[in-house]
């Protein structure tokens, strides 16, 4: 069954959306609103256009190579007049060092990166959800960032404000679809314009641009993570995962406390953060109360991923690497 709190819709373009924010937790897109209601308007700028002067420009950082792109060159590359907020949607399940990275980015700014707060973290969100998010049902995007986003934005009292995504087309085949300019679905009955600026930049551009302001990427990407949002993301790789595990030596503690306490709020009175076929069966370690399938707890994930005999699986050797960049960030 579906969430609770979250409206399907059969509409192919909110659908599209929906699968956007899939991939990519730093878009601000509701996708929610059934388009019956509300009906999205054409946005007619076109791509080469610039926000009007007067425009308030919410920069959406999360802490990301192609977000600090964006906030790098709208700060000191576009030489626009307009107001700029940077804003970060906290969920409460970020990595230390990505926090770390959102004030040393707000210290190259010269300006610092506000917080649009949730009114819950990742965890007692999965709580009150009782089961952790899921590609079918990833509430956590719509309460972590989108609403926070949302709340934020009207507490300001903007006019006319501008939603800036740091989303690039190289990153899916979906992406490469989208518009350059576009409009929000008349979230708390406003129409706010959506523009991404580097969607049609290359990965290179994005760390050059890094480079060009003396500004370290985050430093999880050396640690082979693909995306530094939630940490770990539901989403995530194996290989990725293992490389988490290999270097935070309280990553596992953490995600058994997080499964312990959303299973005890569950009416299955078990809950695995990650889907339940995440590693082969003969590795699982539970049963589904109601489906009967096995599943996968954390500590079967890590059974799995740290497992001598799965060593050959992943490209990387024994001993834990100094770098290990998917962008080549440290050759």
């Amino acid at each position: 069954m579906p969430d609770d709190d979250i409206v399907l819709t059969s509409d192919p373009r909110q659908i599209g959306l929906f699968m956007e924010e899939m991939e990519d937790c730093d878009a601000f897109e509701s996708t929610t609103q059934p388009s019956s209601i509300i009906k999205r308007p054409k946005n007619n700028r076109k791509e080469g256009d610039l926000p009007s002067p007067d425009q308030e420009l919410v920069v959406a950082t999360s802490g990301g190579k192609d977000s600090a792109a964006m906030a790098l060159w709208l700060r000191f590359e576009s030489g626009l007049p307009n107001p700029m907020h940077f804003v970060f949607n906290n969920t409460g399940h970020e990595h230390p060092f990505t926090l770390g990275y959102l004030k040393t980015l707000g210290d190259v700014l010269g300006q610092e990166v506000e917080e649009a707060p949730a009114q819950y973290t990742f965890l007692e969100l999965a709580i009150k959800k009782k089961r952790f998010p899921s590609s079918m049902t990833r509430f956590c995007t719509e309460h972590l960032k989108i609403l926070p986003m949302q709340r934020w934005i009207a507490e300001q009292n903007f006019i006319d404000p501008v939603i800036c995504q740091g989303v690039r087309a190289e990153e899916s085949a979906r992406r490469a679809k989208m518009p350059v300019w576009d409009n929000t679905l008349g979230d708390f009955g406003n129409f706010y314009d959506i523009w991404r600026p580097v969607l049609r930049w290359s990965v290179e551009e994005v760390f050059a641009i890094h480079k060009r302001h003396d500004l370290e990427p985050n430093p999880l990407y050396k640690m082979g993570a693909g995306r530094v949002g939630c940490w770990p993301c539901i989403h995530v790789g194996l290989g990725e995962l293992r490389n988490a595990f290999r270097r935070d030596a309280d990553l596992l503690d953490r995600l058994r406390h997080m499964e312990a306490e959303v299973g005890k709020a569950s009416p299955r009175g078990i809950a695995t953060i990650f889907r339940p076929n995440f590693v082969p069966e003969r590795f699982h370690d539970a049963v589904d109360s109601v489906s009967g399938k096995t599943i996968c707890t954390i500590d079967a994930v890590h059974a799995y991923l740290m497992g001598t005999d799965n060593l050959t699986l992943f490209d990387d050797d024994e001993d834990v690497p100094t770098c290990m960049s998917q962008y080549g960030l440290c050759e």
